[in-house]
């Protein structure tokens, strides 16, 4: 059976040319659940709650995209099938996204690697934070029009990708595809290979008049098949690492935080405004389980538990923690509109939806 994800496309297989959006036209193309500004410099996207973009680009498999950003921003892309308008699960695998730094650049989004691609989706970008992106350039690639040559490139992009860490990470990574439009997994393929290698090397050894060594022939074929699916581990591991070295613990709570920048920048803002002997109540969106149990987290020692509006009493992590509403001296707040509390006013703020809080 022919490897068909390793070889290089051929010349009859060459990618279609990057086809570029005219300035005039980014409006027609990318539609969004907020109102979106034109003007010189390009389109302009408000984010300061998650802002969808769908792109009128069907079958495109490939984006370049120049912007001009500013505040806290994540952007996650996948596809939708324009038919249905369902959204896959963004968080789940294949779970693809970046960072957005301020200021100008650009950035290549391979959509091949997204959930549920197909030459009839659409590309969708989610952005969440607080600040704004301006478009000032889009081009795209679209998939090839010969179904082999598409599904190789699927097999191809879906096979290098690399993981995308998320909180679910510790339960789970990418599923690894031998292929993926077969549906054939990598390691059902390496357990054949580790049967098929066992066997040739027990002939070999009885060939070579060595006898019956099946304890040996079961290691080598071992180590053979666990090399280069280590390796392949390796390839798409290192690229989702952080590897650069940051000695200030603050640093690292602010910045590591890849899968949740405006997370991070409002836990490490919460430690350096509130005192250790603070009582403190986190609260997040309601449907967010995880960004208040993040807070809680890096708020140690400090006592911390999850708002519940109305609820007589509130409880934290692994519910040892447990606070009355007139016990809490601080709120931290990310993603909600709900209300403060009476009696409590603003002290600091990553935005608008992410702040600290004090009781008057």
């Amino acid at each position: 059976m022919s490897l068909s994800i390793w070889p290089a496309p051929s010349l009859a297989e060459a990618e279609p040319p990057m086809r570029e959006i005219p300035a005039d036209d980014l409006a027609k193309v990318v539609q969004s659940n907020v109102a979106l500004s034109v003007s010189s410099r390009g389109l302009r996207v408000p984010v300061a709650k998650q802002t969808a973009l769908v792109l009128a680009l069907q079958g495109a498999q490939e984006l370049e995209i120049e912007y001009e950003a500013s505040g806290i921003l994540l952007l996650t892309f996948l596809t939708v099938d324009p038919s249905t308008h369902a959204l896959p699960d963004h968080r789940g695998p294949p779970y693809r996204y970046l960072r957005v730094r301020p200021g100008r650049g650009r950035v290549s989004l391979d959509l091949l690697s997204t959930a549920h691609w197909s030459r009839a989706g659409l590309p969708y970008l989610l952005l969440e934070g607080a600040g704004s992106l301006t478009i000032t350039g889009l081009r795209y690639r679209t998939s090839p029009a010969d179904s082999t040559s598409n599904r190789a490139a699927l097999d191809r992009a879906v096979f290098w990708a690399p993981f995308s860490v998320g909180y679910t990470t510790i339960n789970l990574l990418d599923p690894a595809f031998w292929s993926f439009t077969a549906k054939t997994f990598l390691f059902d393929r390496l357990g054949i290979a580790f049967l098929a290698l066992t066997a040739v090397l027990v002939l070999s050894y009885l060939l070579a008049r060595r006898g019956f060594q099946p304890g040996k022939s079961v290691a080598f074929a071992a180590l053979l098949v666990a090399g280069p699916a280590n390796l392949l581990f390796l390839a798409k591991l290192v690229p989702a690492a952080s590897l650069s070295v940051r000695l200030d613990p603050e640093d690292r709570i602010r910045e590591n935080y890849a899968y949740a920048p405006k997370l991070g920048a409002l836990a490490s803002l919460a430690r350096a405004t509130l005192r250790a002997d603070e009582r403190v109540g986190v609260r997040g969106n309601g449907t967010d389980w995880f960004a208040p149990e993040a807070l809680c987290f890096n708020l140690a020692p400090r006592r911390c538990a999850t708002v519940v509006p109305g609820a007589p009493e509130y409880s934290g992590l692994s519910r040892v923690d447990r606070l009355r509403p007139d016990e809490i001296d601080a709120i931290v707040s990310i993603d909600t509109d709900e209300p403060l509390p009476e009696g409590f006013v603003k002290v600091a703020e990553v935005s608008g939806n992410a702040f600290v809080a004090r009781r008057r």
